[in-house]
């Protein structure tokens, strides 16, 4: 893998930085007086975006990038972006924004590809760290294999998950900028290392974390799988459906 130029760029200073970003745009008339909320879930998948819209309250918040919304039933505790894209570029983009306005913790809920054959279409998988094969993370850290989650995040996560009989695996996942460019043999290196899932945006989206110092952690449901060796559609959208908004219901309220 090759790295950036300028190997120390992690230690240089910023020009533009993301509370200058608030800064400016609270100048312009954005945000109001509205208060950041203390976490953030980053939802990659549409169908819940629609679901939470009809089931919850929520307050709408303009200023970024996507569909934000603040929870009433959280009191404002708890925000929800999405219709946003893909990648890590724009989740790290979103990240710093969200921190510079102050948010201590943020959640990426998404479909992600399965690495293993013990893991079925609508299981969920709690990453605690990402492969960094994309090329944001090489930004805010020098260069290591992994970008981790928050330790004690993940443990918040799981320990939520288990007391309401939500089941799932914790693990590493692989983070790619290019998912119409997974070979095979980088599939089954992955799957002999024990690395679960393969997703875009967790591993710029913990190197932000741990150069910022906010926690964070990605909750995936598996719905396509490259463990056998060969790329299978999820046979039912709609059980992933279910699926995803019960993560999103825990992720809102239970943490």
């Amino acid at each position: 893998m090759s790295y950036p130029i300028h190997p120390d760029k992690p230690q240089l200073p910023a020009m533009l930085t993301a509370e200058k970003m608030i800064e400016f745009r609270r100048k312009q008339g954005g945000l109001g007086d509205v208060r950041a909320p203390e976490m953030v879930i980053l939802c990659l998948y549409k169908g819940v975006m629609k679901y939470f819209q009809l089931k919850f309250a929520s307050k709408r918040v303009g200023g970024f990038l996507g569909d934000f919304y603040l929870l009433n039933k959280t009191n404002g505790k708890v925000g929800v972006m999405g219709n946003f894209g893909i990648g890590a570029p724009v989740v790290a983009n979103l990240a710093e924004e969200m921190i510079a306005w102050g948010t201590k913790r943020l959640v990426i809920l998404s479909l992600a590809g399965g690495l293993q054959t013990n893991l079925a279409p609508g299981d969920v998988v709690l990453c605690n760290r990402a492969i960094r094969d994309e090329g944001v993370s090489y930004h805010y850290l020098p260069a290591e294999k992994y970008a981790e989650a928050s330790p004690e995040f993940v443990s918040r996560l799981s320990s939520a998950f288990g007391k309401i009989g939500l089941s799932h695996s914790i693990g590493a996942a692989w983070s790619t900028d290019a998912p119409y460019r997974e070979s095979r043999e980088e599939a089954a290196q992955y799957q002999s290392e024990g690395v679960l899932a393969v997703d875009m945006e967790s591993a710029g989206l913990f190197a932000v974390g741990q150069a910022r110092g906010v926690e964070t952690a990605s909750v995936f449901v598996i719905g396509d799988s490259l463990a056998n060796p060969q790329w299978s559609a999820p046979p039912d959208l709609g059980a992933l459906h279910q699926k995803l908004k019960r993560c999103f219901r825990a992720l809102a309220f239970d943490i």
